[in-house]
C-alpha cells in the first residue's frame, strides 16, 4: 500500500505504508494510550494547531544552495508548483508549502469507516549552513463512509436489500476537538488517536526525507559545468 506525499497532486514522491508503520511503534500501548502519552510532549498552540519545528546544520552550505534544493524538491514532487507553493522568496530565505497525505489512518466501526487525511502546512526559513522546518497542522480531513445496507431473503426473488446504502460524508475535525485534546470529544476517540499518533510519524518522516535532501549534492545545469 502506498501513500501518496504530494504537493496539491500524487507523483512519484511516496511514503510507503511500511515506512509510516516503521515511524510509529506503539509496542502494548492501546493507541489511545499512545496518543495521551505524546500529548504530554506534543502539544497545541493557542490556535489550536500542532505546530513543531526543526533546526538542522548543513556545514559548508549557503543560504542560497539550501534554498535551491528545497525549492527543486518541492517543485520535483509537484504537477502544479504555483499552487502548492504559497510562499517562495530566495532573499529573505522562506519557502511555505502545503503538502497533502492522504488515508494516514483508517479505522472501521460498526456501519461506519474513517479515513484521516492531513494537509501539514511546511515552512522553511534558511540562513548560512542552516535551515528551520515548521510543520504546523490545523485540521484532520476525514472521509466518513456509512454502509447501513442489509440484505433480506425474499421467497421466489432471492435476497431484498434494506437500508441506504453506502454514503459518504467529508468532515473537517479541528484538532482542539479530538482526542487527547478533547476529553468531552466530539470525533471518535481510537480514529482521533491515530490519526494524532500518525500525523507525528509523518512530521518524522519528513524530516528524515527533507535531511537526506538537502544532504545531496546541488544538481546544475550543463551550462555551469
Amino acid at each position: 500500500m502506498l501513500l501518496g506525499l504530494v504537493c496539491n497532486t500524487i507523483n512519484a514522491q511516496i511514503v510507503t505504508k511500511q515506512e509510516l508503520e516503521e515511524y510509529t511503534n506503539i509496542g502494548d500501548m492501546s493507541w489511545s494510550a499512545k496518543a495521551k502519552e505524546l500529548s504530554n510532549e506534543y502539544k497545541l498552540n493557542e490556535l489550536g494547531e500542532l505546530s513543531l519545528s526543526v533546526i538542522k546544520e548543513y556545514k559548508g552550505q549557503s543560504k542560497s544552495q539550501l534554498y535551491r534544493k528545497i525549492i527543486d524538491w518541492v517543485i520535483s514532487m509537484s504537477s502544479d508548483a504555483k499552487s502548492a507553493i504559497q510562499v517562495s522568496n530566495e532573499e529573505e530565505g522562506t519557502i511555505i508549502a502545503r503538502c497533502y497525505l492522504p488515508n494516514i489512518a483508517k479505522r472501521t466501526m460498526g456501519d461506519n469507516s474513517y479515513r484521516v487525511s492531513i494537509r501539514p502546512l511546511i515552512k522553511f526559513d534558511f540562513k548560512e549552513e542552516r535551515i528551520r522546518m515548521t510543520y504546523t497542522l490545523q485540521n484532520y480531513e476525514v472521509l466518513k463512509i456509512n454502509d447501513d445496507s442489509g440484505y433480506v431473503i425474499m421467497f421466489g426473488g432471492g435476497f431484498g436489500v434494506t437500508g441506504n446504502g453506502v454514503t459518504k460524508d467529508t468532515q473537517i475535525w479541528a484538532l482542539s476537538d479530538c482526542f487527547p485534546f478533547a476529553e468531552n470529544r466530539q470525533h471518535p476517540k481510537v480514529t482521533s488517536s491515530r490519526a494524532f499518533v500518525y500525523s507525528l510519524s509523518c512530521y518524522k518522516i519528513l524530516v528524515d526525507k527533507i535531511d537526506t535532501v538537502l544532504k545531496k549534492p546541488l544538481q546544475t545545469s550543463d551550462d555551469d559545468w
